[in-house]
């Protein structure tokens, strides 16, 4: 279905789970609260939190985000789509590999988060673009360069293995595929220092216009009355990637991360109400 769901559609899809649940033992509640899921399954110890999905919701910020509220709060999580599309979306998304774009060697390559990325300097990271339309960005873990590189005050940046690999993987952040930025692993990506990446910017206090300015010396290049002159100028925020431990506040393993989903895709005929079926399986069977 195209389009975000409709409050009537959401409906729909949370009362076909809320009955297959129920018709598996649950007691199921539904929350008032704007923050909470629409419905919440409890049987003895298990609290499934219930999550319908929209083709357009099928992304990795928005599934990591409600897959981190469910684990703080001691639930799974259980998916609910209208079509397979979309459930293809969120199994490749949180299997294949999980909540990672890519992982080779044991090096992964990550999402991209909706955050943007802050300096020290105050401000944040930015890169100037080449070209018509917005540059690439992609963030991944690699081995290359050894050495010392930019790090948190915690990292130790220059150990090595007894192979010669970095013990603390290289962080590299590449724009239209050429390297602007090396850190010694994710946790460098706290505050990391101006010099880190080609540019920064800032709104200034008292004008309320922004400063674009150098990362190697801080001199400012460009002042600018809004994001959109700040785009026009060609300048581009750095965006965050979407490293699991911190968006969901927590290590997982694959088995773990494994357990605390479940999926189903709603018949979209009449009885959509009464029942699911699972992505790929069986009628009502759900699938991991």
């Amino acid at each position: 279905m195209p389009g975000p769901l409709g409050d009537a559609t959401r409906r729909d899809l949370t009362d076909a789970a809320a009955a297959r649940l129920a018709g598996d033992g649950f007691a199921v509640d539904r929350p008032e609260s704007g923050v909470e899921p629409p419905a919440v399954a409890t049987r003895g110890d298990e609290r499934i939190a219930v999550e319908p999905l929209a083709p357009d919701d099928a992304t990795p910020t928005v599934i990591v985000s409600r897959l981190g509220h469910a684990l703080d709060r001691d639930r799974s999580v259980l998916f609910v789509a209208r079509d397979d599309a979309t459930a293809a979306a969120v199994r490749d998304l949180l299997a294949d590999p999980p909540l990672l774009a890519a992982r080779r060697d044991g090096r992964r390559t990550f999402h991209l988060g909706p955050d943007r990325i802050p300096v020290a300097g105050g401000g944040y990271a930015c890169v100037r673009a080449e070209g018509l339309g917005d540059p690439t960005f992609a963030w991944r873990e690699t081995d290359t360069p050894v050495g010392p590189v930019t790090a948190d005050s915690g990292v130790d940046a220059a150990a090595v293995d007894e192979a010669g690999r970095p013990v603390v993987p290289r962080l590299v952040c590449e724009v239209d595929g050429t390297p602007v930025a090396v850190l010694a692993g994710a946790e460098s990506l706290r505050t990391p220092p101006d010099a880190a990446f080609p540019f920064a910017y800032r709104r200034d206090p008292d004008d309320k216009r922004f400063r674009v300015r150098r990362g190697d010396d801080g001199a400012v290049v460009e002042t600018l009355g809004g994001f959109g002159a700040m785009r026009d100028a060609g300048y581009v925020p750095v965006p965050m990637p979407l490293v699991p431990e911190h968006a969901l506040g927590r290590s997982l393993g694959d088995d773990a991360l494994a357990a605390a989903w479940d999926l189903v895709v709603i018949d979209d005929g009449p009885d959509a109400a009464g029942g699911t079926r699972g992505a790929g399986d069986d009628a009502g069977d759900r699938d991991r």
